[in-house]
């Protein structure tokens, strides 16, 4: 029982080492070593591990992913178009997630310089963290061979979610995937939060059995934008949503914005995500088992009127 015990260990801690966990994998190793001190093999792995974990680069050339999150109406597709066209010289290529039949958003993204309309990928009629999952994986793999084919290489992509999703799901592509796992990297969960509205969507009591979207993108999220904040009269307002997310999410940056203006170096390549911290928020994460139900009383409706229309209005 012992030897199965230290080998479950460290098999554990090999897959977690290889996911990213560094801090897990290196617990798991030191409770395998502690069962059989005299394993070389054991204390080289423990050794690797804790070298890395003394790091703060993540040392590879994978291709950065930022997962763009946050509740209906927060100013998602405003952030993107300020990401697409901002004078950073990167190219950057964009997942569109509708929730609706109908593709609005990807009208509504410009792109940029740098953004070709090869790297938009758009998927609708279902939710990027359920229904449409694979979708996601499918279009992970097409902007990675359309970029090797064409010699042009992806400086990074930006995934936009629904306001529905939970963002939990779409992390755990990034390690359920074997080709997603060896060609990208989560760079970070983005959240934006309506200062307005917020703490209305973090009170609102779903029905049974229905997560909580507005709590779930806060917790999960690496740094967050407080956005709209030009329409919250008080300062103490401000601060009262701030605690709530802090309530939530402790140690989480916040960025106060308005019309989701921010400097490109709070949400690009900030190698922000730590599986260490999810698994140790949710030990579950990386079980493929989630099962995640929308609110049924939010449904989509969409009507295709040909015919241009000003964006303004």
């Amino acid at each position: 029982q012992r030897s199965s015990l230290r080998g479950m260990l460290e098999v554990r801690g090999d897959i977690l080492s290889v996911l990213g966990a560094v801090k897990r994998s290196r617990q798991e190793y030191e409770s395998a070593s502690s069962l059989d001190p005299d394993n070389a093999g054991l204390r080289a792995k423990l050794a690797k591990v804790t070298e890395v974990e003394a790091g703060s680069s993540p040392g590879d050339d994978k291709c950065p992913v930022t997962v763009l999150t946050g509740f209906l109406g927060s100013g998602k597709t405003t952030l993107l178009n300020h990401i697409l066209e901002a004078n950073h010289g990167k190219r950057i290529a964009v997942i569109e997630n509708e929730f609706g039949e109908v593709g609005i958003d990807d009208a509504l993204v410009k792109g940029g310089a740098m953004a070709d309309e090869e790297n938009i990928v758009e998927m609708n009629n279902g939710c990027i963290c359920c229904t449409v999952r694979g979708d996601l994986i499918s279009g992970l793999k097409k902007l990675m061979k359309t970029s090797k084919k064409s010699g042009k290489k992806l400086d990074g992509i930006m995934i936009e979610t629904t306001g529905l999703a939970d963002p939990a799901p779409v992390a755990q592509t990034f390690f359920a995937d074997e080709f997603v796992q060896q060609h990208y990297r989560l760079d970070g969960i983005l959240t934006l939060v309506d200062a307005k509205h917020i703490i209305q969507h973090l009170d609102d009591e779903k029905p049974e059995g229905v997560e909580n979207e507005a709590v779930e993108q806060v917790a999960f999220a690496d740094r967050i934008l407080l956005n709209k904040c030009d329409l919250v009269e008080k300062e103490e307002e401000l601060q009262q949503v701030e605690s709530r997310i802090r309530a939530i999410n402790a140690k989480v940056p916040i960025k106060r914005t308005t019309n989701s203006e921010v400097d490109m170096d709070f949400v690009m390549g900030i190698c922000g995500f730590s599986l260490d911290r999810i698994i140790s928020m949710d030990d579950a994460f990386l079980e493929d088992g989630h099962d995640h139900q929308h609110d049924p009383r939010v449904s989509s409706v969409g009507v295709d009127v040909a015919g241009g229309g000003v964006q303004q209005k």
